[in-house]
């Protein structure tokens, strides 16, 4: 067994290892962390930087490809952990294009210290003011105002709402104005609901008014472009083609009109041409040519004087050359006239002026 001064003097020992310790810990500790630091910013290069694949900038897209392309440089500045200072030196590394152009002439009129020494705050000020002039913001508030959510279209009014809000700052500013701002392009049906309820956040007017979509379109009430719209069943063939056969009759008998046959003699009445043999044919009578056809056949022409209404067989043109040597005055005369005198009532053997002529002539 030891004796006890010895325990003694390990007690003395331990309690001053003990205190040495408490006292050089802390700023080995302190050490560790500055080193760590010192490691995370000498890995944050451009090497480190390009392996992320950052989003290439060109300046031509748009006020809206810039924003998207500012969310994308920031995700990608806090994945690599890129320092504040070197945001900017980073971000106008992926300029091409109009937007290289652009930086060159900043760094030229500034200088290259002056341009990289500035933060990441003014240079978003600095390429919003460049790649969205006033002319350009006051279409994208003009379409703001105008914004409204299409039937079912929830989450396409959301993006295009949050896109012209970080656009147009002054048309969301305070809270109040852009919960208002977006209540009123919601749908009338979902509208009065959310309003009622009071959200106190945009995100809670979002939320709210997804639910009350998704209700109104299972209903029926709203409808997405890419949902199919209920198709009512055809119709049979029959059906169909009914209406069409009944327009094209109505067409049809526009041009023809119903001859009502009558025996029965008017007395007193002139002489007339011998009346034709009745027509025992289905075709109609045409009203243009007098004479039953279809309606898909063109109306006959006399071989005679081409035109319509008589054939060659009573075409007063053919009869006129024979009666040249009676009257040499007579011309042409119209259809169912006399072809010697040419007036109407009756014909050429039972004209008078010719029985007055040759009193012999019956």
């Amino acid at each position: 067994m030891p004796p006890r001064h010895d325990q003694a003097q390990d007690a003395a020992l331990a309690a001053l290892i003990a205190q040495q310790f408490a006292v050089v810990l802390p700023n080995l500790i302190t050490q560790i962390n500055q080193a760590n630091n010192n490691n995370n910013n000498v890995q944050c290069t451009f090497k480190t930087f390009n392996s992320a694949k950052p989003t290439k900038f060109s300046g031509t897209q748009g006020a809206t490809a810039l924003l998207q392309w500012f969310e994308s440089l920031e995700s990608t500045f806090r994945h690599v952990q890129c320092p504040n200072e070197r945001k900017v030196d980073f971000a106008s590394s992926v300029f091409e294009k109009r937007a290289l152009t652009w930086w060159n002439g900043v760094v030229r009129d500034r200088g290259a210290d002056v341009a990289l020494a500035q933060t990441w705050g003014e240079l978003r000020a600095l390429m919003m003011k460049e790649f969205c002039p006033r002319h350009e913001i006051r279409v994208l508030e003009r379409e703001f105002d105008d914004l409204k959510q299409e039937s079912g279209e929830h989450r396409a009014y959301t993006d295009r709402y949050e896109e012209l809000s970080l656009l147009c700052p002054n048309m969301v500013t305070p809270l109040d104005k852009a919960i208002e701002k977006y209540i009123d392009g919601l749908p009338d049906s979902v509208q009065d609901i959310v309003t009622s309820s009071n959200p106190t956040t945009v995100r809670q007017a979002i939320e709210l008014s997804a639910t009350l979509t998704e209700s109104q379109i299972r209903k029926g009430k709203l409808f997405r472009k890419s949902d199919k719209k209920p198709v009512e069943e055809p119709k049979p063939r029959d059906e169909q083609t009914e209406s069409s056969k009944k327009s094209k009759k109505r067409k049809a008998s526009q041009n023809f009109a119903v001859v009502a046959h009558n025996d029965q003699a008017i007395p007193n009445q002139p002489a007339q041409p011998p009346a034709r043999k009745p027509y025992n044919g289905t075709a109609p009578l045409c009203n243009q040519c007098s004479l039953h056809h279809h309606a898909g056949v063109k109306c006959r022409t006399c071989q005679v004087c081409g035109l319509i209404g008589h054939t060659a067989r009573v075409c007063p043109a053919a009869a006129a050359p024979n009666q040249a040597g009676n009257n040499p005055a007579q011309g042409r005369f119209p259809p169912g006239s006399c072809f010697n005198c040419g007036e109407m009532g009756h014909f050429r053997r039972n004209c008078p002026r010719l029985t007055n002529a040759n009193p012999a002539q019956g």
